[in-house]
């Protein structure tokens, strides 16, 4: 490789270095995420204690560095109760990023991520440049690495990025033959000439691919293709010297586990838990006190360990869900690879193009399809990789087996094509890793931009994914993005001025849905759409409820998709909604209770969903008022209450809360029966009320301002659907009453 181009990775390498070591960390967000409470604390207490085991010293460090929130599953593992603990976690990476977290803490952790990653690039580079001129190598593997959400994950204190090294490193050994003219060199030199020659390779090669699979054993498999290479170009030997590299790495990393914390792996063995620690002054467990079984005996404990790898030793549990899953592995909007590594992309239409003869690198794909499927297939309710995920976090350990595919890149053109498509989808990644500013801020905020809104979203994945709520209503149930989705009362209100996708969901079709629209800005214009149908609504008139309206829509019947619907597979129709509304106006509300400040969400229409045009045709309306001890006398201006005893006589129950609940009202009739207060105040039922099923409830009364004789209607009302005297107008009984001056 040329001195240039050495020079260029040489001083981007300083560069990203060190520019970790100037950020004031924690940054955004302000906590620990997903496991890397464990990982920190680990590399901490290796590098100033030397030991693994969590006491209040190690908590106090946690709140020294990250005091502003509280750090959940901090991953803890005990053999004894809880008298003591170890940390929970694969102790390697934590080992290797010591040195670093003793001389920077947190932003050591990073600063090491990005010499694995620079480390990545370089071998990539070099290997590469077999086939292609240096500058060309170095800048498509710069762009492989860096453009792709393997970006994301160097901020994170995490295995991720040490294994995507040890891969890279297992294929370059493999893929990149020795130099020759090795052997020359004396002393040290020798010994490094021996480690670069292709027996040290071989070793090297099955050690590395040891370290990835230590922390997630699936990514052995990815050493298959080194091994094929290694047994083809030096035969048995060559196959057996991987395999000791990669058992002599086993029995090493497992030794030095179980001198540090009694077992080979925190994966094997042990009660594992994870821990939310709010108070930083003292450990986050407590020992258990066994409470004695009836007749004195001691009660039993499991003997099956929490949080492990015991799941990869059972059946894979085949569903419905896996081929809509593998859709979304490769094109959903929060998970899919080829949005998340646009390289890999172009990395296989230069393999198809130049090396679709190469078996080793047909071997290299059948390895990394064989890691997707055991996520898809072994996990399917979490293989994207948990919480906070940015991409696939399980498989970018994966990633780097796709540039050892390509041999030639040409044509040169390509590589722009390939960092262009890399600002499309990358970018807003790459410059806000830490996550964007933005209202409702996570990692995932650059799924509200395009391209990534046209493509599909995991709804397989349910509420997994972030930066989304939900609202149940009449057996639907509505999720949007938080930003601009806000359930409110019995309503939705989604925010205006653009186009808000919202997801319906449903156990059954929802046939001809009726929506009440709200505009809380007249004049104004909305737009409805869900599935194939369409509308459009013009509020222009100011007058006293004419900015809402009742639409009923006709969406054809989706096919239905297996989820995960309270730990139980189930059949679901997804129905996509676009909301758009022309203005917007401020309504205040609180973000949360412990909250004294009123936020303010910009409201461009209130959506509340009633039901199906079945459903509220269903007769409800059909009361008795058993007991209704009406004064024939009020004073005027007072407010009384009146206990009642209603009963539902219809065949249908009435339910008690939603936005078409059944509440309890009434009219006030002047003496020639014109309403004069056609719209009482509600009393709400305490329950549902099935039918022949009675209810006690003490009716509040408003009473009139005049005196004079009038009529008191009580009146059960449907809201938003129907008054139950519109019905049937024998549910609404009239009681003459006298008001009279207080």
């Amino acid at each position: 490789m040329s001195s240039t181009t050495r020079l260029t990775w040489v001083a981007a390498t300083l560069f990203l270095f060190i520019f970790p070591l100037t950020i004031h960390k924690p940054g955004m967000p302000g906590t620990i995420k997903a496991d890397e409470g464990a990982y920190y604390l680990m590399a901490r207490s290796l590098a100033e204690d030397g030991d693994l085991l969590c006491e209040a010293k190690d908590i106090a460090r946690l709140g020294a560095e990250y005091p502003y929130l509280p750090a959940e599953n901090v991953i803890l593992m005990t053999d004894d109760g809880w008298k003591t603990a170890h940390f929970g976690k694969p102790w390697f990476y934590s080992l290797l990023a010591a040195p670093f977290a003793f001389l920077f803490h947190a932003n050591g952790m990073v600063a090491f991520n990005m010499l694995l990653l620079m480390g990545m690039v370089g071998l990539g580079a070099l290997y590469l440049a077999r086939y292609n001129p240096d500058g060309v190598a170095l800048l498509f593997a710069a762009g492989f690495f860096l453009l792709s959400n393997t970006w994301a994950y160097v901020f994170w204190m995490h295995t991720e990025i040490l294994n995507m090294f040890a891969v890279t490193a297992c294929l370059y050994f493999a893929f990149a033959p020795a130099p020759d003219g090795l052997g020359a060199g004396r002393g040290w030199r020798r010994l490094l000439d021996r480690l670069r020659g292709e027996t040290g390779r071989a070793w090297l090669s099955g050690a590395v691919i040891v370290v990835a699979a230590y922390n997630k054993p699936q990514l052995a498999v990815l050493g298959l293709p080194a091994l094929y290479v290694f047994a083809r170009r030096g035969g048995w030997r060559g196959a057996v010297r991987w395999v000791a590299g990669a058992a002599a790495a086993g029995l090493l990393l497992c030794a030095t586990s179980i001198a540090l914390t009694g077992h080979a792996s925190a994966y094997l063995g042990g009660e594992r838990a994870g821990f939310k620690i709010s108070d930083f002054t003292r450990v986050p467990f407590e020992p258990v006190v066994d409470k004695p079984a009836p007749g004195g005996a001691a009660a039993a404990v499991s003997e099956r360990p929490q949080n492990t790898w015991w799941w990869i030793f059972r059946l894979p549990p085949l569903d419905a869900r896996t081929l809509p899953n593998l859709g979304l592995f490769f094109i959903g909007r929060h998970t899919g690879l080829f949005l998340y590594a646009p390289f890999v992309l172009v990395s296989l239409l230069l393999f198809l193009a130049h090396a679709r003869r190469s078996r080793e690198r047909w071997l290299i794909l059948v390895a990394a399809a064989a890691v997707a499927l055991s996520f898809l297939i072994w996990i399917p309710f979490n293989w994207h990789g948990g919480g906070g995920f940015v991409g696939n976090r399980y498989f970018v350990n994966a990633l780097p087996v796709f540039l050892f595919l390509v041999t030639r890149i040409t044509p040169l053109w390509s590589v722009a094509a390939a960092w262009a498509l890399g600002g499309l989808l990358i970018g807003d990644i790459f410059f806000t890793p830490y996550g964007a500013m933005v209202p409702q801020a996570t990692l995932q905020s650059h799924t509200r931009n395009v391209p990534y809104t046209l493509f599909p979203l995991e709804l397989t994945l349910g509420k997994q994914v972030p930066g989304y709520r939900g609202a149940g209503s009449d057996g639907a149930w509505f999720t949007g993005r938080k930003d601009v989705f806000l359930p409110h009362q019995d309503g939705m209100w989604i925010h205006g001025g653009q186009p808000v996708e919202i997801w319906a969901r449903a156990r059954k079709p929802l046939v001809r849905p009726v929506f009440r629209v709200e505009s809380p800005r007249v004049p104004n214009r909305v737009t409805l759409k869900m599935g194939d149908d369409r509308r459009e609504l013009v509020f222009d008139s100011t007058a006293p409820g004419a900015n809402a309206t009742l639409v009923t829509l006709e969406p054809s019947t989706p096919k239905p998709s297996v989820v995960d619907v309270e730990d139980r597979l189930a059949d679901v129709y997804h129905y996509r909604m676009v909301v758009e509304s022309e203005a917007m106006r401020i309504r205040p509300w609180e973000e949360a209770p412990n909250r004294d400040e009123v936020s303010g969400y910009f409201v461009g229409v209130v959506l509340t969903y009633l039901g199906t045009e079945a459903d509220l045709a269903v007769d409800i309306f059909r009361a008795e008022w058993a007991e209704a001890p009406v004064p024939p006398t009020m004073p005027a201006g007072t407010e009384l209450t009146i206990p009642v005893r209603v009963v539902n006589v219809s065949d249908s129950n009435w339910p008690a809360g939603g936005p078409t609940k059944v509440t309890l009202s009434y009219h006030w009739l002047d003496a020639g029966g014109d309403v004069v207060v056609g719209d009482g105040a509600r009393t709400l039922l305490p329950r549902d009320l099935a039918p022949r099923k009675a209810a006690k409830v003490d009716l509040k009364i408003q009473v009139p301002d005049r005196p004079g004789d009038y009529f008191l209607r009580l009146n059960p009302v449907r809201e938003h659907v129907a008054w139950f005297s519109d019905r049937h107008p024998e549910s609404a009984p009239r009681f003459p009453v006298r008001v009279v001056a207080p």
